[in-house]
């Protein structure tokens, strides 16, 4: 057995025995980085911090260069096992509900969610997508943001995009100073009813503002 293999096996036995920890998997990137996904016991929140000083108690050691990824849930093949190709779209998964979260002061909000059935209006989206671009270094289009209707979605094109789901810290900067040339850019790849929300919209319906 390779020592990335035992190193992951080993955290994965370790963060079982955590009260937190409802269930862990090991997996590894495509370039060949460790990652471990966590997912926690309700009424518990996740602490990579935590985790890791429980690991050095456990294992006495935690192996180089291993990623502590948050899941909010676990993907499932049609067995009940846990389908580990969808693992990393549900690992940035877990780092974008928080942003929705944030963004609509609504903790209940889940994977299968809709931005605009949430009441998100056009400059939310400039915002959150500002934020991804700062937490996951990709940039996504407007007009994707626009035609994915569930934040499990976004996760998905994220992935497509080249996101890692052991996502960077957010940079200190305001996530919503987007350059000029960047929303102009995007803005030219919208269709005309989307270019005509985001420029004219931020609230109510295209409806409500003729009849208002």
């Amino acid at each position: 057995m390779d020592r990335t293999k035992h190193g992951l096996d080993t955290c994965v036995v370790g963060l079982h025995r955590h009260p937190a920890v409802r269930e862990a998997v090991g997996a590894t990137h495509s370039d060949g980085e460790p990652v471990v996904y966590v997912l926690v016991e309700d009424g518990h929140a996740f602490d990579a911090a935590e985790l890791r000083r429980h690991l050095e108690q456990e294992a006495h050691s935690v192996p180089d260069g291993i990623a502590l990824v948050p899941v909010p849930e676990l993907p499932r093949a049609e067995d009940g096992s846990v389908d580990h190709a969808e693992l990393p779209a549900f690992g940035v998964l877990g780092g974008l509900l928080p942003l929705w979260r944030e963004a609509f002061e609504d903790d209940g909000i889940g994977a299968d969610d809709d931005f605009f059935a949430l009441g998100g209006y056009s400059m939310l989206a400039v915002r959150l997508v500002g934020k991804i671009a700062d937490r996951y270094d990709v940039d996504l289009p407007l007009a994707d943001f626009f035609d994915l209707p569930t934040v499990l979605d976004v996760a998905y094109r994220l992935i497509e995009l080249g996101a890692r789901p052991s996502a960077p810290e957010v940079s200190p900067h305001p996530a919503d100073e987007l350059s000029l040339n960047d929303l102009l850019a995007d803005i030219d790849r919208l269709s005309e009813e989307q270019a005509l929300t985001l420029l004219g919209l931020e609230g109510p319906s295209a409806d409500d503002a003729a009849h208002g």
